[in-house]
């Protein structure tokens, strides 16, 4: 006796080319198989990694920093010390590095972020520390005119002596700045002192000019004078040439100036002194009182 004849229903799917799903899913898009999505792709996180330009991982006060990226590229970088001053730097050819154009400082802490693109397109950042060492010898230096703010006599230098030796001239003489608001242009000078130690004097081209405002800026936190002796700080200096007379009597100088209103009187060059004080010479007689008194005993 015959069977009857049966058949099963069955659910079709569409196929796909395998070709075309390949392709789909390497390109990150959506398969052309009845919309269906494929996974998107987790991006490779780009690793960043701290050392020294020389290719030490251990960074030193005096080293340059350098900021590697493994993975993918760097696209800024931004490293900055306590006191929020970025240390300048710049990328190199491919991306994959950045190398600062500036030595590190000495027992300091440096905040590193640094953003990042994956090869495969995804971004990301990374934030890094690292702290350098304290040095094991330390330079510092005394500067002359020595007070803030300082009226001085038209003859005096700007000199700074260092307590160590300072090796490196070249370094130290390109963190030191000078500006005046006359525009007064000058030069270094590298001596010693009666004592031997060196000392870096500023020479205006011509004599100052008697109201001149003088400023320093020595940004020398970090630098290296040579031989492992680094500075620990900046420096800043104001002062003013003052318009002065130039009475001279028993080797004397008068030391009068008048800066704007009140009159200002200072002691004079002779002397050394910065501070500001009375009684020294007149400024409405022209005789200074040394003179004065040599003409009345004369006249006795």
């Amino acid at each position: 006796m015959s069977q009857p004849f049966s058949f099963r229903r069955r659910t079709f799917r569409p196929r796909c080319p395998a070709l075309a799903l390949v392709t789909a899913v390497g390109a990150g898009t959506l398969s052309a198989c009845a919309g269906f999505a494929a996974p998107a792709p987790v991006a490779d996180p780009v690793k960043v990694a701290l050392g020294a330009a020389g290719g030490t991982r251990t960074v030193q006060a005096g080293d340059k920093l350098k900021v590697t990226a493994e993975g993918g590229v760097l696209t800024e970088v931004t490293v900055t010390d306590p006191r929020g001053r970025r240390l300048p730097g710049g990328f190199g050819a491919d991306g994959t590095f950045w190398t600062s154009s500036a030595e590190i400082a000495p027992a300091t802490k440096y905040s590193v972020v640094a953003r990042t693109k994956s090869d495969r397109g995804g971004v990301g950042a990374a934030k890094e520390s690292l702290t350098t060492a304290q040095p094991a010898r330390l330079n510092t230096l005394v500067l002359d005119p020595g007070t803030q703010n300082a009226v001085v006599a038209v003859d005096r230098l700007l000199t700074l002596t260092f307590d160590q030796p300072v090796t490196e001239q070249a370094e130290v003489e390109r963190r030191l700045r000078v500006t005046t608001d006359g525009g007064t242009t000058g030069s270094w000078h590298w001596t010693k002192d009666r004592n031997g130690k060196d000392q870096v004097t500023w020479r205006p081209a011509q004599r100052w000019k008697p109201g001149t405002e003088v400023r320093l800026r020595a940004e020398l936190d970090g630098a290296d004078s040579g031989g492992g002796r680094y500075f620990s700080g900046d420096y800043d200096l104001n002062f003013t040439i003052s318009r002065s007379c130039t009475d001279s009597d028993l080797g004397r100088v008068c030391g009068k100036v008048h800066v704007g209103d009140p009159t200002g009187i200072t002691q004079s060059s002779v002397r050394g002194k910065d501070d500001h004080t009375t009684g020294i010479g007149d400024w409405h007689d022209r005789r200074s009182p040394w003179r004065r008194n040599s003409a009345l005993a004369s006249s006795s």
